[in-house]
């Protein structure tokens, strides 16, 4: 599987994929909460192994595609946490690299920082492998009350990623046919990046043109209303989940505004 076809739904009976888009659309958002109201490293560090762990086994994602779909974020990560760890002040000095210092304080802020952004990826991987883009966008219209022209245009904006994946795909076999090589090395993508381009983008017009067209032809907009033949509802498995991850952010932001956590853990930054 191709790295960039990682970030899209694919049809499957795993218990993410029974659940109803909304709570996994509002443990997406517990989970952003989450990751970006923790500071402390080992904390960050459970909840992204939790997010993992449901990767694997609730959305039957195996290591190898969670590998290939967020290598790239992992050494931005990487890369992220060595210039805070190194540029940090701090008072405990853990080591040296290359004469300068290396604070506890700031290692361990630098480590929840960096796994921050890569549970929120995480977490955004899930969701998206996990939710039919056309469920969600009616379970928005029927039980959140969206003008269902918003929902559509949600729906619309979730289903262009791949499809412009696959665009291109197409566009460089045919070159491929053509005895066009690809380029290698930055300046081989940014030359190949121009050449995808004005096709890309023929194409992408093309194909608004013949949407608009579909939809002015089943009269779209004309009523204010709009009726689905099968609606997601939320179960009782939903309740209890948004439920359970409504009472951690509560609970985890409470003892941040308390301060109880700068008291139960030494290094917090000041």
């Amino acid at each position: 599987m191709a790295r960039g076809t990682v970030f899209q739904y694919r049809t499957a009976r795993s218990p993410l994929h029974r659940l109803d888009p909304l709570t996994k659309l509002g443990a997406l958002f517990a989970i952003s909460l989450l990751a970006f109201g923790v500071y402390v490293a080992w904390v960050q560090i459970v909840v992204c192994l939790v997010v993992l762990l449901a990767a694997m086994v609730l959305a039957w994602i195996s290591p190898l595609e969670i590998w290939r779909g967020t290598w790239p974020f992992v050494f931005a990560c990487v890369s992220f946490f060595l210039i805070q760890a190194l540029n940090l002040p701090g008072t405990h000095p853990a080591f040296h690299v290359f004469g300068r210092p290396v604070f506890v304080e700031a290692a361990d802020y630098a480590l929840a920082s960096a796994l921050r952004i890569y549970t929120i990826l995480l977490a955004s991987l899930v969701f998206v492998r996990c939710t039919d883009p056309r469920e969600l966008a009616i379970a928005v219209v029927t039980q959140l009350r969206v003008p269902y022209r918003i929902g559509y245009a949600f729906f619309i904006a979730l289903r262009i990623i791949p499809t412009l994946e696959e665009e291109i795909k197409i566009i460089r076999a045919a070159h491929t046919v053509r005895g066009v090589a690809r380029g290698r090395g930055l300046a081989g993508r940014i030359r190949d990046a121009h050449r995808y381009a004005m096709p890309l983008l023929v194409g992408s017009l093309r194909r608004a043109s013949m949407m608009v067209m579909s939809m002015e032809s089943r009269a779209f907009g004309a009523y204010p209303d709009r009726t689905f033949v099968e609606a997601p509802r939320m179960g009782w498995p939903g309740i209890v989940t948004c439920s359970g991850l409504l009472v951690v952010v509560v609970a985890w932001y409470t003892l941040l505004a308390l301060g109880y956590v700068h008291e139960i853990y030494v290094f917090a930054p000041s």
